[in-house]
């Protein structure tokens, strides 16, 4: 096989983040791919039901946008073009940790870019349309991978359309980017295969978010801040971002039996009750607008396809259906995009192969794993601090809190200390560098 070669159509379940970012992978790849989506898929930056986070903040991480901009170059441009907020995430970025002396705003040269989830879901669909053999269908339900359970491949995928009758879609590879891996799961199991082993780790987060229109005039220097917990004693934090429109989103997060605020006078109440008044100040200076929206998220769950002994051949799944991640820490969508990278350069390393497609799905899914480990640890250690979260804590938990408390401190007082933990955080670089001897000699040092 030449270095040309292309398949003749793959699928791809659901178009969101995760769905879009596979079907730019697999366009170089294939002659024809199709994204199937349950929803009606809006012309506009409408939020939309298939969504449950759609109406809450989201940033675009420094890894986030690198991974987007290989697959879609200029992809920070037209993220611009579309009203996007760039932010340095260490000049425009409030940060505060409790029991760390607040982060100077300083100049790291680290670029996100806040927008709402509709907003980056039509620039991503905007640039994917874009590529001539890819196409979006809307208003299918009912999705199942078809395949030959003797050769153990995907051949297919049934689904309902909009009229409910029964389509037929023959396809060589299909991803799975349904959020929950349903359609995988049950393929597994038609042919024959065990579900894969997974780690669960038990959260109990539940937030609300308000939009809120403050007078520029009245507006803070930052374009987004953070307000962590006090854990583990208190759960409650916040984060207030600027979106593409002038308005500010404003997340209020608590855990547990600590409900988040459901009207908008416990909402005012909850942000007095957090460990600075960053957020009560914003608040207190706009006016909100529309309704209040809530979100409940039970549970972390991460699923070891990579350690299974036999996989389907031409079945890959992504994002969520992987790995479902705590969307507080804001890794998803960087996760998913940074997957698609990966999947686009094992279908070229293949492409070359007698038969390209054998050994896709096995090389994909041991090489996804460095992806996903340094976002599954930091938000692991995070939630393991809270007693009432449920899930395997690892023997040194306290040792591991207190040095990332060591590091923040040390962060706040270093410049390239502070740069390097944003690009570890952002998933630019891997957390291993901030475990190097240098930087631990480093933190002792500017700690002791």
């Amino acid at each position: 096989m030449s270095m040309g070669w292309k398949g003749k159509q793959a699928v791809v379940i659901g178009a969101g983040i995760s769905g879009l970012v596979a079907a730019r992978a697999l366009s170089d790849h294939f002659e024809r791919v199709v994204v199937l989506e349950r929803d009606e898929l809006p012309r506009g930056a409408t939020p939309r039901p298939g969504v449950p986070q759609g109406k809450h903040p989201h940033s675009l991480l420094a890894g986030g946008l690198i991974a987007l901009n290989e697959l879609f170059p200029g992809f920070v441009d037209s993220a611009m073009q579309a009203g996007g907020q760039a932010a340095d995430v260490g000049a425009d970025v409030q940060v505060e940790y409790p029991g760390v002396s607040p982060f100077p705003r300083r100049r790291l040269d680290t670029l996100i870019v806040l927008m709402s989830r509709p907003q980056i879901e039509l620039v991503t669909r905007t640039r994917l349309e874009a590529c001539g053999n890819v196409s979006l269908i809307g208003g299918c339900q009912h999705v199942s991978i078809l395949g030959n359970p003797d050769s153990l491949a995907v051949t297919a995928v049934f689904y309902e359309n909009r009229e409910g009758a029964r389509q037929k879609m023959l396809a060589d590879l299909v991803v799975d980017a349904s959020g929950r891996g349903t359609p995988t799961l049950d393929f597994l199991r038609n042919v024959g295969l065990p579900e894969p082993e997974e780690t669960v780790i038990g959260v109990d987060i539940n937030y609300t978010t308000a939009l809120y229109d403050v007078p520029t005039t009245l507006a803070p220097d930052f374009k987004a801040s953070v307000t962590l917990a006090e854990a583990p004693e208190k759960s409650r934090c916040s984060c207030t971002v600027l979106r593409e429109d002038g308005l500010w989103f404003v997340l209020l997060v608590s855990r547990g039996a600590d409900r988040s605020p459901a009207n908008e006078d416990a909402f005012v109440a909850f942000s007095q009750d957090l460990p600075t008044s960053t957020t009560y100040d914003l608040i207190s200076r706009g006016k909100r607008q529309g309704k209040l929206s809530r979100y409940s998220f039970p549970e972390s769950r991460r699923r070891h396809f990579n350690r299974m002994t036999a996989f389907p051949r031409g079945l890959v799944p992504l994002g969520d259906s992987v790995c479902r991640l705590n969307p507080v820490y804001a890794h998803g969508m960087t996760v998913a995009a940074k997957e698609a990278v990966v999947l686009r350069e094992v279908l070229k390393a293949h492409a070359s192969n007698y038969d390209p497609l054998d050994g896709v799905s096995h090389d994909y899914l041991q090489r996804i794993e460095s992806v996903i480990d340094d976002p599954w640890a930091m938000s692991s250690v995070l939630d393991l601090i809270y007693p009432h979260t449920r899930g395997q804590r690892p023997e040194n938990l306290r040792q591991m809190i207190e040095y990332q408390t060591a590091l923040s401190n040390a962060a706040t007082r270093d410049p390239a200390l502070h740069k390097l933990c944003v690009e570890v955080r952002d998933l630019v670089k891997p957390a291993s560098v901030v475990h190097s001897p240098e930087v631990v000699k480093m933190v002792k040092a500017l700690t002791a």
